[in-house]
């Protein structure tokens, strides 16, 4: 049993209810980033392979997560913010990692996966900034491409009413176009 369960010398009880409600809190978010930094792993491969139903499900999936995430943050900022108002600080301007420290060994737990958190959420975002600086480039080389088979394929010019060989000819336009 961990001191929040047990209780502590000197807090009352709805500060350890409200410090067990923060653990719950934190270890949702933790394993919603875990579960956030798997999807993006797989979306790093998907880049490669350029599957577009594989990247449509991945952004349905790192949306998904990234609602559920800015949710545990919500949660976790109200949560801090009743902590500051029981600890008779400025709720408004209340950090988590500045009030444990001044709760005690009740709170060691909690700022251990706090940090875990942290840490955590750096990963994840260095990674979607990977990922994201990888498309933008995967996706210039794209239109890089287009553009070259743009000027690579003739168009006809001329006057007068077309002949069936020549209905594909116009494609250079087509392409151009798309780009």
């Amino acid at each position: 049993m961990s001191p929040i369960e047990a209780g502590t010398d000197g807090m009352d009880d709805a500060t350890c209810e409200l410090i067990a409600r923060l653990e719950v809190v934190l270890a949702a978010e933790e394993d919603t980033y875990r579960r956030f930094k798997q999807v993006l792993r797989r979306e790093e491969e998907e880049l490669i392979t350029l599957d577009p139903q594989d990247l449509e499900r991945t952004t349905a999936e790192k949306e998904a997560l990234g609602a559920e995430a800015r949710l545990h943050g919500e949660s976790r900022v109200e949560l801090t913010r009743a902590l500051a108002r029981m600890l008779g600080e400025p709720p408004a301007e209340a950090r988590l990692s500045e009030l444990l420290p001044g709760i005690g060994e009740a709170a060691q737990g909690l700022m251990e996966r706090q940090a875990g958190l942290r840490a955590l959420m750096e990963s994840t975002r260095a990674l979607l900034a990977a990922n994201e600086e990888f498309s933008s480039r995967t996706l210039g080389r794209v239109q890089d491409t287009l553009r070259l088979l743009g000027q690579a394929i003739p168009e006809v010019e001329g006057y007068g009413p077309r002949r069936a060989s020549e209905s594909s000819a116009g494609r250079g336009r087509l392409i151009r176009a798309a780009i």
